[in-house]
């Protein structure tokens, strides 16, 4: 149950530091108001304000506002416990508990997109892998920079309509984002994505390089073919070296087949097979050189 404790106070102090307002001097002290990015994040936090610290906002509409919150802002790690009011860095208790540090932040200011193993998909979404996190103070930018690179998950920031961003856009840091926070199906069906993509990429390739192979292969047989015709229909194949007619005498009788099919069938390796087709080639050119000379 402590550890279980200890995770809601960290996930409750990451939340509020990335989502608080805080108005000073009322009557009902240190007033809290906590900008929620939906219903479900709302009725989230509330519920764990209730379960841990037995307090009910004062005001709920589109967020929550607390008052009298000297305590809980001590107790959150957020404001020091001397009395005076600023903002302290992440107590080293919740660091310890980094993935609901980081998963309170993110219900507070952040968002996630990954594109789909589709082209439709992807061109729905803008591509690409992104987890960010939105803040209007650069120390708690830059505080969770070095959590999460504590953590091993390489992040960058960058400021955005005056605000830090802090955001991951490749598909590992992405994912080892999500697997941090426990967002273990999220994470899993981002790495099913990102096979997903990985092997229609690499069978596109290998039909490429088929078509290629292909369309080099029928074009280079067309040449063979070419100048074996030639050489038959002006001084005959019986003029050609025992060893091409052969080769000749193959390319006919099996115009479709591959270089490497005919040369398994004549016994000999491809390089010896397209060095006698190449040898056929020239002779073609060199009678067709002569005869225009005359």
């Amino acid at each position: 149950m402590r550890a279980k404790g200890a995770e809601c106070e960290a996930l409750l102090s990451g939340f509020v530091r990335s989502c608080m307002s805080i108005e000073l001097g009322g009557k009902d002290g240190i007033m809290l108001g906590l900008d929620c990015q939906s219903e479900f994040v709302r009725d989230h936090i509330e519920a764990l304000m209730l379960k841990m610290y037995k307090i009910s906002p004062k005001y709920k509409d589109c967020g929550l506002t607390y008052v009298d919150c000297d305590k809980l802002l001590r107790i959150l790690g957020i404001t020091s416990p001397d009395g005076g009011f600023e903002i302290c860095a992440i107590p080293e208790r919740h660091a310890e508990c980094a993935s609901a540090y980081v998963r309170g932040m993110f219900l507070g200011c952040g968002s996630f997109s990954v594109h789909g193993a589709d082209a439709a998909q992807r061109e729905k979404t803008g591509g690409g892998y992104h987890c960010e996190f939105s803040f209007v103070s650069e120390s708690l930018a830059d505080e969770l920079t070095e959590l999460l690179e504590r953590n091993g998950i390489a992040v960058r920031k960058m400021i955005r309509a005056e605000k830090y961003v802090v955001y991951a856009k490749d598909s590992e840091n992405v994912g080892n984002c999500l697997a941090l926070m426990r967002a273990e199906k999220t994470a899993l069906k981002l790495f099913d994505t990102v096979v997903t993509l990985s092997v229609k990429r690499d069978v596109n390739r290998r039909i490429n390089c088929d078509l290629a192979n292909m369309t080099r292969t029928s074009v280079a047989a067309v040449g063979v073919t070419d100048a074996i015709n030639y050489i038959e229909s002006t001084v005959g194949l019986g003029t050609l070296h025992p060893k091409l007619l052969e080769a000749a005498d193959a390319r006919k009788n099996s115009p479709d087949a591959s270089l490497v099919e005919l040369a398994y069938e004549l016994g000999i390796s491809k390089s010896g097979l397209k060095h006698r087709y190449d040898r056929i080639i020239a002779i073609a050119q060199d009678i067709k050189n002569k005869r225009t000379e005359r």
